[in-house]
């Protein structure tokens, strides 16, 4: 079952994205190399209240995100991640057979409003054009990666590029990225940091082929659970409830 949970904030602004990935890879990852996580965060703004709304996509990280959010509330113990005050939140939650089920209420367009910018990485690349094979493509892995068994896989070809971009309202944002603290070894040769370039605003995409529009309804009502694109895990590439056109 997909969740999304709210950890409320003391102050505005993003939080050091660093300190968050690390707080939550160590509560939530099973394999850290893995290439699609059952988990993601990004900063939200909840009825005014600043916040941060982890997504679930595996129901077996629920009881240890509540655990050990717990055990955190209650340490003492000082941390780059931000303080948490009170309790993690459900603020949202579906089925994955509610979202199999799920069926267009329009004629073959999607609205899809990225809230913190979404990136794809290509190598040592990042792009910020959300164009419609890396973004439905990198749903449709993300349902054959974590979906419950008992729904299957859905219909999607993209390779005859069968969505299109009708509409752009945003821009090209540009973040240095922290990966990890300097410590000093010269022969350590990771990057400290990274430049990410990503996509802020809201894309539409039309039909313009043949298509399951009812998969591409299932993955656009999964998007808010996930996130879209890389580095979903570093508070990039969220999606908020699709308008509709």
């Amino acid at each position: 079952m997909p969740t999304l949970w709210q950890w409320s904030l003391d102050t505005d602004g993003t939080p050091d994205r660093r300190a968050v990935h690390a707080l939550l890879s160590e509560w939530l990852d099973t394999d850290h190399h893995t290439s699609s996580k059952p988990w993601s965060w990004s900063p939200a703004d909840a009825g005014g209240i600043p916040a941060l709304w982890i997504g679930l996509v595996d129901d077996t990280l629920v009881e240890r995100l509540l655990d050990r959010s717990a055990a955190y509330h209650r340490s003492k113990q000082r941390r780059d991640a931000p303080p948490l005050t009170q309790p993690l939140r459900q603020v949202a939650a579906t089925t994955w057979a509610q979202l199999a089920a799920a069926r267009p209420e329009h004629s073959g367009r999607w609205r899809l409003r990225f809230a913190t910018p979404v990136t794809f990485r290509r190598g040592d690349r990042f792009m910020p054009w959300p164009a419609p094979a890396p973004v439905f493509g990198s749903l449709r892995t993300t349902w054959r990666t974590h979906a419950a068994p008992h729904v299957g896989d859905l219909c999607l070809d993209l390779s005859l590029d069968p969505l299109v971009v009708t509409g752009i309202d945003g821009a090209s944002h540009t973040e240095r990225v922290p990966l990890r603290k300097p410590n000093g070894n010269r022969t350590d040769r990771r990057p400290v940091e990274v430049t990410v370039n990503g996509f802020l605003g809201t894309i539409t995409y039309t039909a313009d082929g043949p298509l399951d529009t009812a998969a591409v309804e299932s993955l656009t009502r999964l998007a808010p659970y996930c996130g879209v694109g890389s580095y979903t895990t570093r508070g990039f590439g969220a999606v908020r409830t699709p308008t509709r056109p």
